[in-house]
């Protein structure tokens, strides 16, 4: 006989159709000081951008035709600089997308831009392609911030990509990044104040991460630049978290506020659990296992190594693909980092638990009607959750405190640790 409870408690999880497409564009002018994204500088005028964006489109269209993309809510394309391919190159990528995915009519469409690749021009064409979401990588109005970072924008540059925006009334995300060396509290203060001032729907905040291989971890190994501060980044979070709430940008997300209606919907797919499919060099995907089998039965892209051959895999695997038919050509220009894909086919009780855990990066309270649901599926979790309130780290409606948003990974890996 089956349980009531456990019932309820699958249909909290996500659909099984795959709801989210990103596409990656690997190239940049220029690399900044502490990128450690998978890209390239190159040119702008290189065959391999044109060759690129053609084995991009070619893709999508094989992947639509196999009846892989018919459910898509969120389209995003990401880098790298996909404002750098230019319009043409864009354009043709965006109208072979507009032709072969079933596009609904709330489908969010977003595309990141940096301020030095962007202009009127690109942006008409892109509106009238439907893309109709930005996202304009900022980082800082300081000049001499900017200079640290190694971006090749200024921030006179920034304000006019954003006055663009504006004119249009896009929807739009601007990124700002603190606790890099040599950027006082004033400096960031004044950038959160700029795009407060200008009323910048969406602004995501990151703390400088110092990553390995990059030109900054270079100078730190060498002695020519501090470390970051992270008591001075923790202090700059928690600014952010005061002056952009306090003018109207409510905390969603762990490093995302938004006005009401303005919240990035692929982003929150991610912490929500929905499956998305990554195209392009290096991009990730992350599919549940009926839909890895379809993918892998279109032809279009085989596991790399041991064949096809799925029997074996672990409960949250991840999986290197390989494209299986392109015209070698093609195939090279989308790079030789393959396809990683996380494979989840989770049991009720580990996949409620991981839904739970990808929400604690969401400011959304537990509905009360899930608490009998969820200690149904997973004895313990409301007690684990309980434990982590008397701790300060999440409030009476199980959202993240303040203390708990910066010691995150305790969080997290309380609630992992019942899988």
């Amino acid at each position: 006989m089956s349980d009531p409870l456990l019932e309820a408690a699958e249909s909290l999880l996500p659909g099984d159709g795959i709801e989210g497409l990103y596409l990656h564009v690997p190239f940049c002018r220029k690399r900044c000081s502490y990128c450690a994204f998978h890209s390239q500088a190159l040119p702008q005028d290189d065959q391999l951008l044109d060759d690129y964006a053609l084995a991009l489109s070619n893709r999508v269209r094989r992947l639509s035709k196999a009846g892989l993309l018919g459910d898509l809510r969120t389209i995003y394309l990401g880098g790298g600089t996909p404002s750098f391919l230019g319009a043409r190159r864009l354009s043709g990528l965006i109208y072979m997308i507009s032709l072969r995915v079933n596009l609904h009519d709330d489908t969010e469409f977003t595309l990141e831009l940096n301020p030095d690749s962007f202009d009127r021009a690109l942006l008409k064409d892109l509106w009238a392609l439907g893309v109709n979401r930005y996202s304009v990588g900022v980082q800082s109005f300081d000049d001499a911030v900017l200079k640290r970072l190694g971006r090749i924008h200024d921030a006179n540059k920034a304000l006019d990509a954003i006055d663009m925006l504006r004119e249009r009334d896009a929807n739009f995300s601007v990124d700002l990044i603190c606790g890099i060396p040599g950027q006082s509290m004033a400096s960031w203060e004044e950038s959160l104040q700029r795009v407060i001032d200008l009323g910048v729907p969406h602004v995501s905040v990151y703390p400088l991460s110092m990553e390995e291989g990059t030109p900054f971890a270079h100078a730190v190994e060498s002695g020519t630049m501090p470390l970051p501060d992270d008591d001075l980044a923790a202090d700059m979070m928690l600014l952010a978290h005061d002056m952009l709430q306090d003018a109207g940008l409510h905390h969603y997300e762990v490093a995302s506020y938004a006005r009401p209606g303005f919240e990035s919907r692929h982003n929150l797919s991610y912490w929500k659990g929905a499956q998305y499919l990554g195209l392009g060099s290096s991009a990730a995907s992350m599919l549940r296992k009926a839909n890895l089998e379809a993918l892998l039965d279109s032809g279009i892209l085989a596991v790399e190594g041991d064949g096809a051959a799925l029997d074996g895999i672990g409960a949250h695997d991840s999986l290197r693909l390989v494209c299986q038919q392109d015209a070698t050509s093609i195939a090279r220009s989308l790079g030789d980092v393959p396809m990683l894909v996380d494979l989840e086919h989770l049991d009720l009780r580990s996949s409620v638990i991981e839904q739970i855990m990808l929400r604690m990066r969401l400011f959304e309270a537990l509905d009360p009607a899930w608490l009998p649901v969820l200690d149904a599926a997973v004895p313990k979790l409301l007690e684990t959750l309980e434990t982590l309130r008397r701790e300060g780290l999440l409030d009476e409606r199980f959202v993240p405190t303040g203390r708990g948003w910066l010691l995150g990974n305790r969080i997290y890996g309380s609630i992992w640790d019942l899988a």
